[in-house]
């Protein structure tokens, strides 16, 4: 969950799959509601960087048209919001996903970034060449260097998936621009969603790709590779540099999932503890330079739907 993944950050796992498909049902699946008031809630903890976070996606959502056959049965227009709050900070903002196919969706969101000063965030660097490990990090919190700030996301996210009986195979690429309010002649700080120096001004490119087995019901279990890569230019650079280090990282492992049960379009439906254990492959930081790379990251969270309207 990117991630956003996530970011993040961070994705709710199985809730953009098909109604009953995490169950492999063999009756027929429900016709999907004409119009939905739709909440989404993912309730995460991480380590390897240590952090919590509580994404909602709440709004409207209306089928574009009604068709039964698998390809185009899940489409829909949603509107609403995905607000996310951790011990650091805030991020809120509206949010459009348009979905023509059960196979395709295209996800733009902008939100009002937000950070409280604690937690040791809010901090930010004068070049993308700077320190930022988690040790030094830790050295700039007892000294006072974080502090409040606020910003703005837009993010542009396509997402696809095919399932192939058991299998689902299924990719979210992020393309977000960052603009941060950041204190003196700073150019780029420090985001522990994407885990990497964020520029102050410019892009952020990052991708999960999942392969999922559905066939051990209601087990959900998998891989995950995750990408990160931020996007530096010259206004980054501190005068006397002419080029950057590598800040982008990679990590593969293991995704998996138990949903309690799904009983359709209900007020409270899909519970599902979510586990992502993975290591990192490149990582400026977390591959021996401050954190051993035998050290994992390691996702658990909580996530549940909820359909507020009937039909």
């Amino acid at each position: 969950m990117h991630s956003s993944v996530l970011t993040t950050v961070l994705l709710m796992l199985g809730l953009s799959l098909p109604a009953q498909s995490l169950a492999q049902s063999s009756q027929p699946a429900p016709e999907i509601p004409a119009r939905r008031l739709v909440l989404n809630s993912l309730l995460v903890t991480r380590i390897n960087p240590l952090g919590m976070e509580l994404q909602t996606r709440g709004g409207y959502q209306a089928r574009l048209f009604r068709d039964q056959r698998p390809l185009f049965r899940d489409n829909f227009l949603f509107v609403g919001a995905y607000p996310k709050l951790s011990p650091a900070g805030l991020k809120v903002g509206p949010v459009v996903e348009f979905q023509p196919l059960s196979i395709f969706n295209l996800r733009l969101s902008a939100e009002y970034v937000g950070f409280f000063s604690t937690s040791g965030f809010l901090q930010s660097y004068p070049s993308p060449n700077a320190e930022a490990s988690d040790t030094a990090r830790e050295v700039g919190k007892d000294g006072g260097q974080n502090y409040a700030a606020s910003g703005a996301r837009i993010a542009l996210e396509p997402f696809v998936q095919m399932k192939m009986g058991p299998v689902v195979v299924r990719n979210r690429f992020a393309l977000e621009y960052w603009r941060m309010g950041l204190r003196d002649e700073d150019r780029v700080w420090y985001d522990a969603t994407l885990d990497t120096l964020v520029p102050g001004k410019g892009f952020t490119y990052a991708d999960d790709l999942d392969v999922l087995f559905l066939g051990l019901p209601p087990l959900v279990v998998g891989a995950r590779y995750s990408w990160v890569k931020p996007r530096y230019s010259s206004r980054q650079l501190a005068a006397d540099e002419t080029s950057t280090v590598d800040n982008s990282h990679h990590r593969v492992g293991l995704l998996a999932a138990y949903v309690f049960y799904d009983e359709g379009y209900t007020a409270f439906n899909k519970p599902a503890v979510i586990l992502n254990v993975s290591w990192y492959l490149q990582h400026r930081f977390r591959t021996g330079a401050d954190v051993n790379r035998a050290m994992p990251y390691l996702l658990l969270g909580f996530a549940f739907q909820s359909d507020l309207l009937d039909g």
